[in-house]
C-alpha cells in the first residue's frame, strides 16, 4: 500500500476544514492573526515559590512570531534554505517552549528535526546539534562521538518571542507537503535499542482527524473529549516523547491550553500538585508514577482544588489499582482512562470506559485495531491491518509509517474483560517481550506483581525476573532517602499480598528478592518506564547469587 495515496478523509460539507490536510504552520498563522492573544501554553516558573505559583504565559501570537523567528535563524546559520528535505539537524533542551518553536520552524524551512534517543546517538545522523544552554555538556558529549556534528546553543524563549521578526511564509500546498519527512523520533526503547520513525506531516495531522471519528451513541470518544476548545490540560510527559510531540500539535489543531511543570525539573508528583492548586485543571495526562504519587501522597489536600477536573489520564504503563479506585471513589466528576499507543502507531481510538471497569480499555468499533489470539488462549496482541474504507485510513498510522507491511505487529498484550455486558473492553497485560519463562516450562507475566508494588511509598520500582530458572525473584528500588537495610521485612507483607494474587509457580520467595543500590538506578525509557532488559542487566551478579540459592 502506498502512504502516499491513501489518505482522504471525507468532509461533512465544504464549508469546513480540510480536516486532515491542514498543515500546522498555516494553522498556527492563520489562528495568530485571527485571535492573537490566546494563550496556548502555560508553564510554572519554579515549585520553590508559594502557591499558587509564578507562570508564563505564551500566547498563539507570540509563538507564531517565535517560529518565524526560528525560521529565519536557521536558514542564517545554516547559510542557505534547503531545496530539498533531506538537511537534518537536532535539538536536545529543556522542556521548554522552544521545543514547540523548533518543532514548527522546522517544517517552515523544510528541514527534518531530529529528537536523538540519548541511549543511542549514533543510530541517525545529522549536520547540527542545537541545545539550550544547560545542556552544553551533552551537547559536547555528542559531538566527541560524531565528530563532524556541528554544535550550538539556541537562543533563549523570549528572544524568539520578543524581537521583531517578518513573516516566513509556508506556501505549500497539502498534496505537495503531506510527505515531506518532517521530524525523526525514536521508539522509547522499551523492549530493546530504540528505533528511529520518520515522521511526516501526514503523521503529525494524525490529531486533526480526531473530529472525523465516528460517533458512537451513548458514548464519549477519548480523543475529542479531553482537548476540547478553551479547555486547559496538565501534561507531565516529556516533550520530545510521542505524547510531548501530539499535544504540541493538537493544541494547535484544537485551540486548548496545555499546562506545564517547570522546564528544568522532571514531571513528579509535587509538581503536578502545585499547578493544581495554581491554576484551573480541566484534564491531566501523566506517566503511572507521578499519578501514583500525586494521589497517593497529595491527595486530601488536592481535592478541593479539583473541582475543574474533568479527566485523568495515564500512558506509558499500567495504574495500580489502589491509585484508580480512590480517584474513583473520591472524585466522582472526574472520568478516569488510559491513553494507548506508540511511537510507530500514534495513538488509538478509544471510548471512555465505565468508572467501575477504568482499568479497562475500549476501543473503537469502526477503526480500532485488531487483537488476534495468542498460544496463550486468554491473551490477545494488538495487530495493526490497512482499514478498508479508505476515508478512515488515518487511524492506520503505522500503514503510513511502514507501507511495506501487510500488518504491523505491536507486541502490546491485552485480555479481554470476562464481566458479562463488558466483553467489549480489554485490560493491558504487558507486552510479548515481557513474558517470563521458567525452566519448567511455566510462564509469569511480571506486571502483576510489579503492579502491585507498584503505588507502595517506599518503593521506586520493581522488576520481576526467573527467565531460564526454576523461580521467580524480586528487584526492588527504594525511593530516594530509604534506607536498604531492613527494606525487605517492611515490604514482606506487600510482596505476600501480591504471591496471593498470582499462580503458584509465579510467587516470589523471601530469599530471592534483591535490593537496588542508589549508584545504580534502573533504566527508564523516556516515557518513565522500567527498561526490564538493561535494568536486570546491570544486577546480573547479584541475580545469580540469590538465584543459586
Amino acid at each position: 500500500m502506498e502512504a502516499s495515496s491513501s489518505f482522504h478523509p471525507q468532509h461533512l460539507n465544504e464549508n469546513r476544514p480540510n480536516y486532515g490536510e491542514r498543515l500546522l504552520p498555516q494553522v498556527l498563522d492563520t489562528w495568530a492573526a485571527e485571535d492573537p492573544d490566546y494563550i496556548v501554553g502555560i508553564m510554572a516558573k519554579s515549585i520553590t515559590h508559594p502557591i499558587p505559583l509564578s507562570f508564563i504565559h505564551l500566547s498563539v501570537s507570540q509563538l507564531a512570531n517565535a517560529v518565524n523567528y526560528m525560521a529565519h535563524w536557521l536558514d542564517r546559520t545554516f547559510g542557505t534554505k534547503p531545496q530539498i528535505t533531506t538537511e537534518t539537524f537536532a535539538f536536545i533542551g529543556l522542556q521548554d517552549f522552544r521545543y514547540w518553536v523548533i518543532y514548527f520552524a522546522s517544517i517552515k524551512t523544510g528541514r527534518r528535526l531530529l529528537l536523538p534517543s540519548p541511549r543511542n546517538p549514533n543510530n541517525t545522523s545529522c549536520k547540527a546539534l542545537f541545545y539550550t544552554g544547560s545542556l552544553v555538556s551533552q551537547a559536547e558529549a555528542l559531538q566527541n562521538l560524531l565528530s563532524d556534528l556541528q554544535i550550538s546553543p539556541l537562543p533563549s524563549l523570549d528572544e524568539m518571542i520578543l524581537s521583531e521578526t517578518p513573516h516566513y511564509p509556508y506556501t505549500k500546498t497539502w498534496t505537495e507537503a503531506k510527505d515531506d519527512v518532517i521530524m525523526i523520533v525514536h521508539t522509547s526503547g522499551s523492549t530493546g535499542d530504540p528505533k528511529p520513525i520518520y515522521y511526516t506531516n501526514t503523521v503529525l495531522a494524525r490529531a486533526d482527524c480526531d473530529v472525523l471519528t465516528p460517533p458512537v451513541e451513548g458514548r464519549e470518544l477519548v480523543n475529542t473529549t479531553l482537548c476540547k476548545k478553551e479547555k486547559t490540560c496538565f501534561v507531565g510527559s516529556s516533550m520530545f516523547h510521542l505524547s510531548g510531540i501530539l499535544f504540541s500539535t493538537a493544541v494547535i489543531f484544537g485551540s486548548f491550553t496545555v499546562v506545564y511543570g517547570p522546564a528544568d525539573e522532571l514531571p513528579s508528583g509535587d509538581i503536578t500538585a502545585a499547578v493544581a492548586k495554581s491554576v484551573p485543571i480541566n484534564g491531566m495526562v501523566l506517566v503511572p508514577s507521578v499519578c501514583d504519587s500525586v494521589f497517593t501522597e497529595d491527595r486530601r489536600e488536592l481535592v478541593p482544588y479539583l473541582s475543574d477536573l474533568e479527566h485523568v489520564c495515564w500512558l506509558g504503563g499500567p495504574l495500580s489499582h489502589s491509585t484508580g479506585e480512590w480517584i474513583i471513589a473520591n472524585l466522582p466528576h472526574t472520568k478516569l482512562w488510559q491513553i494507548f499507543g506508540s511511537t510507530e502507531s500514534n495513538l488509538l481510538p478509544l471510548l471512555i470506559p465505565p468508572r467501575s471497569h477504568w482499568q479497562y480499555m475500549e476501543f473503537h468499533p469502526v477503526i480500532g485495531p485488531t487483537l488476534v489470539p495468542t498460544a496463550d488462549p486468554e491473551l490477545f496482541e494488538v495487530v495493526h491491518r490497512p482499514h478498508p474504507d479508505q476515508k478512515f485510513a488515518w487511524a492506520r498510522q503505522t500503514c503510513y509509517l511502514f507501507p511495506e507491511l501487510d500488518e504491523y505487529r505491536s507486541r502490546d498484550l491485552l485480555r479481554r474483560c470476562l464481566d458479562p455486558g463488558f466483553e467489549n473492553l480489554w485490560k493491558f497485560e504487558g507486552r510479548v517481550d515481557d513474558i517470563i519463562v521458567l525452566s519448567n516450562g511455566f510462564k509469569v507475566n511480571p506486571m502483576h506483581m510489579e503492579m502491585h508494588l507498584q503505588a507502595h511509598p517506599l518503593l521506586q520500582g520493581s522488576v520481576v525476573f526467573g527467565e531460564g530458572h526454576i523461580a521467580c525473584g524480586l528487584l526492588l528500588e527504594p525511593k530516594e532517602g530509604v534506607v536498604r537495610e531492613g527494606l525487605v521485612e517492611q515490604l514482606w507483607e506487600d510482596v505476600e499480598a501480591a504471591n496471593n494474587l498470582v499462580p503458584e509457580h509465579a510467587r516470589v520467595p523471601r530469599k530471592k528478592i534483591v535490593v537496588a543500590c542508589p549508584e545504580r538506578s534502573f533504566v527508564r525509557a523516556s516515557k518513565g518506564t522500567v527498561v526490564r532488559k538493561l535494568t536486570l542487566e546491570m544486577y546480573r551478579k547479584e541475580i545469580q547469587k540469590v538465584q543459586n540459592i
